[in-house]
Order: structure tokens, then sequence, then C-alpha cells
């Protein structure tokens, strides 16, 4: 997405350990990696900014990933694509309607992509990044905000008080206990609400989604209903 992609002056610079993406993915990939648009090339003429669900991951991958993107022309071959295409088949949303991206710019230095993210040890850079989190609203200005994972929660938390009960969730246990779908929701500096759902990581998806609860349900189960519930009361019509 052009629009974006000209502001990520805001989040420099990157702290050791994350680098910027030279070039963006031709095809679908997570922004920054790509435009962050199912089937939608950065370059496509016809393409609007506006889409009403966001889903905003943890970081870009790891260099040695990108490169291996870069060169297919897209990144949609990993599992977090395609868990996220079957549970957004259940529940009847078109990849097209939803802007992917992440919270943190930049892609981790090396091939490691797992586990807790250089970012998140540089305050300055975790700000910046809050601050362009932000901006993502305003450009796309979502119904639904879908994270993933159990980092993304807490990062967000210190941008709207109506989340700051997450800033120290550390297991999927916590964020069903605290309430995992919030409607309403108001972050500092976007003009408008929108209604935020914790799932759980779709690259993580099989050992962990077992682990989810919500009214009286369990697993997949549970994240299928919340996901729903999240999606009809946000407005969002499929």
């Amino acid at each position: 997405m052009q629009e974006l992609r000209k502001k990520l002056w805001m989040v420099k610079p990157y702290p050791p350990g994350m680098l910027a993406i030279p070039r963006p993915i031709r095809g679908t990939a997570f922004f920054p990696g790509g435009s962050g648009l199912w089937g939608f090339a950065e370059s496509s003429p016809a393409l609007t900014s506006h889409r009403p669900i966001m889903v905003l991951g943890h970081d870009f991958d790891s260099e040695a990933a990108y490169l291996d993107s870069y060169e297919r022309g897209d990144e949609t071959h990993g599992p977090t694509w395609r868990n996220l295409r079957l549970l957004f088949e259940e529940i009847g949303i078109a990849m097209h309607e939803c802007f992917f991206t992440n919270f943190f710019m930049g892609m981790r230095q090396g091939s490691k992509s797992t586990g807790r993210s250089p970012a998140s040890r540089d305050e300055g850079f975790i700000d910046r990044c809050g601050r362009f989190f932000v901006e993502q609203l305003n450009v796309v200005r979502p119904k639904l905000l879908l994270t993933l994972g159990t980092t993304v929660p807490r990062m967000i938390a210190s941008r709207s008080e109506s989340l700051s009960d997450w800033a120290y969730v550390r297991k999927l246990a916590d964020l069903d206990r605290l309430g995992p779908v919030r409607f309403g929701v108001d972050f500092g500096g976007y003009r408008g609400g929108v209604c935020v759902a914790a799932l759980t990581h779709p690259s993580l998806r099989g050992p962990n989604v077992r682990h989810r609860r919500y009214r009286g349900k369990t697993g997949a189960e549970a994240e299928s209903a919340m996901l729903r519930y999240a999606a009809k009361v946000s407005g969002c019509n499929f």
C-alpha cells in the first residue's frame, strides 16, 4: 500500500536486529513486506486503501524468509496464510476484505523468525511503531481489528484505555479471562472506534488453539465463536 509505505520514515531508525524492507514483494504478503492486500500488487491502479478488517501480526518474519518470498513472488506458502484462509472460509470472511499488516515494521535480521522480536527491546521503536499503527488505522479505517498471538495485544494496550488490562498478558488464557473481544475501542489519534478480537497466531494455531475459552466453548470452536460475534457486532457483512 503505497500511501503507508511513503510514511515508513515515521518508524526510523530501526533497532539492532531489525532491517527495513528493501523492496516490496510483488504478490500477496503482509505489510510492509508487500501490499498487505490479498491478490493485489502494491502498484495496482484501482487499489483503494479502506478495508473493513485489519489483521495485525507481530513483525514481518526474517530476512531469509523475506528473500525466499521475494523470489517466489508472494508470501502465501506458509502456515500463517494457510490457517488464516481456513479460519476465514469457515466464518465467511473474504480475504480481499482484509488488510494484513504488522505492529513492528521491518524484518528480523538473519533467519530466526520465532520468539521475541528484537524490536521489542527498544522502547523508542515500540513507541514509533505504535504511532505508525494509529496511522495505519487512519488510512485503512477498519471496523474490526484482529490481533494475532499474545505479543500484539500487549503492544496496542498502551494506545487505548479500553485495552489497558491487556498490557501484561502472557498467555491466551490471560486474554480469554480478561475478555478477548472488545467493542467501541478508541485509539488515541484515530478518528473512530473499532472492534478488537484477539486470535491465536495462525502459524502455531494447531498446538495453541486448544487452550481457547469463550462463552462456554473451548478450542477451535471458541475462537470461531468469538470471531463470528466480533464480525457481526462490528457491522462487517459477509
